[in-house]
């Protein structure tokens, strides 16, 4: 329970007022425990979702669920992703790119990247039908937090030091089936769900290889990135998958 609760402080900004005596261990246990933390954001992104639907229809539906997860995260994750293409695709060496990654000014690339990115969340959203909205929702964060967890398990670490260095390269596969367990058992929440789990590992696989190819390994900052570009394709599986099957 101390981990479970120690994560969701880490990973939210759901107040938890709790003091927790950890250490470095915890932190890299409680990985685990990152897919049951998508789950309560999920809770909280399907709640807006329906609140915004009551208020003003399917635009102000997804416009509340997005709003409601960049929030509850404090745009933990939007950071990095900011962070990571004002940095990779600055075309410099890797020196000067993890320099960039580590300034706190938000750049062309960056201001680009998270509005494209929260753009293309609600149109995605906005057009998935009520009826089917609610599983692909609740389930959302949590395939996105299980990339993270991936990621960890199978990239290096590009800096010396830094958040990052608690789990890149240091997760290992007990962990690993741990959590790709629980994000298993919770995608039976929607059949079309079962199906992405190995899609967002192939995506992960292939977003690792072409981070590392820019500066050697991964970084926090890749791995916010990582979460917020999965998300993106879990929306675009399922808009897909819908198009084919109605």
């Amino acid at each position: 329970m101390k981990r479970l609760i120690l994560m969701i402080q880490f990973l939210t900004r759901i107040p938890i007022l709790v003091q927790l005596d950890v250490d470095e261990k915890d932190f890299l246990e409680g990985v685990i425990y990152f897919p049951l933390v998508g789950l309560v954001i999920g809770m909280f992104v399907l709640s807006f979702y329906h609140l915004g639907n009551w208020l003003g229809g399917p635009f102000a539906a997804a416009v509340l669920a997005v709003a409601i997860e960049v929030f509850i995260t404090g745009g933990l994750h939007l950071d990095g992703l900011g962070d990571t293409f004002d940095g990779i695709y600055s075309n410099r060496p890797k020196d000067r790119v993890l320099e960039i990654m580590k300034d706190s000014r938000l750049g062309t690339n960056a201001a680009l990247a998270i509005l494209l990115t929260l753009l293309l969340k609600v149109a995605f959203i906005s057009s998935i039908s009520i009826s089917k909205a609610g599983g692909i929702l609740l389930l959302m964060p949590v395939f996105s937090r299980f990339s993270l967890v991936f990621a960890s398990r199978y990239a290096k670490y590009a800096r010396s030091n830094g958040m990052g260095n608690l789990y890149i390269g240091k997760v290992n596969n007990r962990q690993l089936l741990m959590a790709g367990i629980m994000t298993l058992l919770f995608s039976l929440v929607t059949s079309w769900s079962i199906l992405f789990l190995p899609i967002v590992c192939i995506f992960s696989l292939l977003y690792i290889r072409h981070i590392t190819g820019k500066i050697d390994g991964m970084t926090g900052d890749t791995l916010g990135a990582l979460c917020e570009l999965a998300e993106l394709v879990y929306l675009f599986y399922h808009l897909v998958v819908f198009n084919i099957v109605r």
